[in-house]
């Protein structure tokens, strides 16, 4: 049997910043290319796009460098290369401003940033996101517009600078707050989903196809009290992509299980209530044990939480405080330090203690034969990455490998390694061809078994 994790996690808060003002959205990627995980926030009280850039050491430490100022409210923002030339490009949203624009990675020192505009007069940008849905090859841009009540999506038709075609998905979701993609139907054809505060629902649009895309609506919930942020992932690990989200007055943090079917079919289960003013819950592997754990941001509560993936049908979840972090908004995860296990981003948004912080995960023993043991570690670098990643993997005793990435919904990619080792650390590489065609931009797991025992990554393509 594989071993299973015991105890409570060891997580190690480090200060990033203590004098950031109201940031309301963090992001990582190597934003510099030079092989190390960085940090981007939008800052609403300060009006800035920020980031901080990795020097190393041990704790890490961060040197703040402003990418926007006069961005006002900034409310959110994302990373990918939006104009094909490999460097990472940031993108924002303006809630006061109504703004959503990007800033083009010109490469050089410090990285100067070339500012462009996508939409303007986008009522109270909340949400941007960024991937390939028509699949061409490039970088595609979502808005979730909460006065606009608009869902949208902007094609990246390419160009000097980048030219987009504006298709509304919706306009009359009333509270658009937030947005993702994934393939929900198994169609191979990537769909949306939102979350709408004030309409207190859950919906994702079937992607039919055309010019411009035809979209059906399809509501997952219509009570989702506050629905303020949404994400889609495969929390069961069946092969199909469920959804997960926050709501801010329900106080509620819960998941919807895809059962497939025509149309697609979804089962509620509360993973923790109580948790006041929840705003983000993102799912990851945080302990290690290969099954999808919840992390979350409670603004009321004044929170930082994660829930323990227990198992069983319905999943059973344990909930542990990470901090009483005040007015707890801006969450990411990811293996920011770059040695084999998620770590947690976290930050104090409006009228808070203007900090952000991060959790190093020292992880947990293993329990098997009545002794602890570490588990073998393994890192992926960069992630997330635009290119491909390194995979780094230390084996403590002689041990079969096996290394497999999976997509989204489960589906074996590329089988990276298979055979036996003698101690030591290894690397090998994954280029993100599939059948010498780019896989499309999004999530992956990396999954590596040694002697029964399974450790399991996250791995975000952006292209």
């Amino acid at each position: 049997m594989p071993a299973l994790l015991t105890g409570q996690l060891n997580l190690v808060e480090h200060l990033v910043d203590g004098n950031i003002h109201g940031t309301a959205s963090l992001y990582a990627c190597d934003v510099d290319d030079d092989g190390d995980l960085d940090i981007l926030g939008a800052s609403m009280e300060e009006n800035t796009i920020d980031w901080w850039r990795n020097d190393g050491g041990s704790p890490l430490q961060w040197t703040r460098l402003i990418i926007a100022s006069n961005f006002i409210q900034a409310g959110s923002v994302f990373a990918s290369d939006l104009d094909g030339d490999s460097l990472i490009d940031v993108l924002g949203a303006a809630r006061i401003g109504d703004e959503v624009a990007w800033w083009r990675n010109d490469g050089s020192g410090t990285v100067p940033w070339t500012k462009y505009i996508i939409r303007s007069g986008y009522d109270l940008a909340h949400e941007v996101y960024t991937c390939d849905l028509d699949m061409d090859g490039d970088a595609d841009v979502f808005g979730a517009a909460s006065d606009g009540n608009e869902i949208t999506w902007w094609r990246n038709d390419g160009g000097f600078p980048v030219q987009w075609t504006e298709q509304a998905i919706d306009t009359g979701f009333t509270g658009a707050k937030s947005v993702h993609v994934a393939d929900f139907d198994g169609d191979s054809v990537l769909d949306v989903v939102g979350a709408a505060i004030y309409a207190n629902d859950i919906a994702w649009w079937r992607n039919g196809g055309g010019d411009p895309i035809q979209w059906t609506e399809y509501l997952i919930s219509n009570n989702f009290w506050g629905a303020h942020r949404v994400e889609a992932i495969d929390i069961d690990l069946d092969g199909r992509v469920d959804v997960l989200g926050a709501a801010y007055f329900a106080t509620e943090i819960a998941w919807w299980r895809n059962n497939g079917g025509n149309p697609v079919s979804w089962t509620k289960q509360t993973i923790g209530t109580a948790f006041s003013g929840a705003c983000i819950a993102q799912g990851v592997d945080l302990d290690g044990d290969a099954d999808m754990d919840v992390v979350a941001t409670a603004q009321a509560g004044n929170q930082v939480a994660w829930w323990r993936n227990d198992g069983g049908s319905p999943l059973q979840w344990t909930k542990f405080v990470i901090d009483s972090l005040a007015r707890a908004w801006p969450l990411f995860c990811c293996d920011l330090d770059q040695d084999g296990d998620m770590d947690v981003i976290a930050g104090s948004s409006w009228a808070g203690t203007n900090e952000v912080k991060w959790w190093e995960n020292q992880g947990s023993a293993i329990a098997e034969a009545g002794q602890e043991i570490q588990r073998p570690g393994i890192s992926i670098t960069p992630n997330p990455s635009t290119k491909g990643v390194t995979i780094k993997y230390n084996l403590l005793s002689a041990s079969s490998v096996s290394i497999k990435i999976y997509d989204v919904s489960g589906e074996l990619v590329e089988v990276l390694q298979n055979g036996y080792h003698a101690p030591g650390t290894y690397t090998t590489y994954w280029d993100g061809l599939e059948n010498n065609n780019q896989a499309p931009c999004g999530l992956y797991f990396c999954q590596m078994e040694t002697n029964g025992c399974i450790s399991t990554m996250k791995l975000t393509l952006l292209r």
